[in-house]
């Protein structure tokens, strides 16, 4: 592959935790999100792309006035077919990290974090088991979040992910718009040079 299989779920919930939305007068990072997202990523020697969709929680809590921890988990499935084979596979991954935040403009913060990955994949092909796998990876991430108005934030945030000896680097676009100060629906794209996702999902503030 040219990127692990485990890394659409993973990524996905890295960016998740690193755009999260803000407060609506001012950024907030203590929250808990849900997401869903849908996925395509390329397969060395296969045409088809491997698709997949899954769900992911995370959670940040704000412990100093610069300094927080984050936390996430995710759960998909993906497949591919081709030459009358059949790849399925289930994935999970659980992250865990710390992100520092400071403001640029009244309007406007950068995020930096950085997090560990662990992950677990089950494949079948054309039905027949094999042995589970686990990995482990990291992430460093880093961007910008931006209230575009009163009910809309903006998000752009690079992600570089190792799982194993595979490594990508992702570019992602968070919206957000308010429906009261401590309630958003979301909506996200991800894109790097094999594969893309898409995600839509709610936050909740306290």
């Amino acid at each position: 592959m040219k990127t692990s299989i485990l890394n659409p779920i993973a990524i996905a919930s890295i960016i998740a935790l690193a755009s999260a939305p803000a407060a609506a007068e001012t950024f907030s990072y203590t929250f808990i999100s849900a997401n869903y997202s849908m996925f395509n990523e390329d397969i060395d020697g296969v045409p088809e792309d491997l698709e997949g969709n899954g769900i992911s929680v995370s959670g940040k809590f704000n412990v100093l006035n610069n300094f927080g921890i984050l936390a996430s988990y995710g759960t998909g499935s993906a497949d591919v077919t081709s030459s009358g084979i059949t790849l399925d596979a289930d994935i999970s991954t659980t992250s865990i990290g710390v992100f520092f935040h400071t403001p640029v403009s009244n309007t406007v913060d950068f995020v930096l974090g950085a997090g560990i990955i662990r992950g677990n994949v089950d494949m079948e092909i054309n039905g027949s088991p094999l042995p589970s796998e686990d990995a482990d990876g990291n992430a460093i991430i880093a961007g910008i979040r931006a209230m575009a108005s009163d009910k809309v934030e903006i998000d752009v945030f690079i992600d570089r992910t190792k799982i194993e000896s595979d490594s990508s680097t992702d570019i992602s676009f968070d919206a957000s718009y308010y429906v009261d100060k401590i309630f958003t629906i979301d909506a996200g794209y991800s894109f790097d040079s094999d594969g893309s996702s898409i995600s839509f999902g709610a936050t909740k503030y306290f």
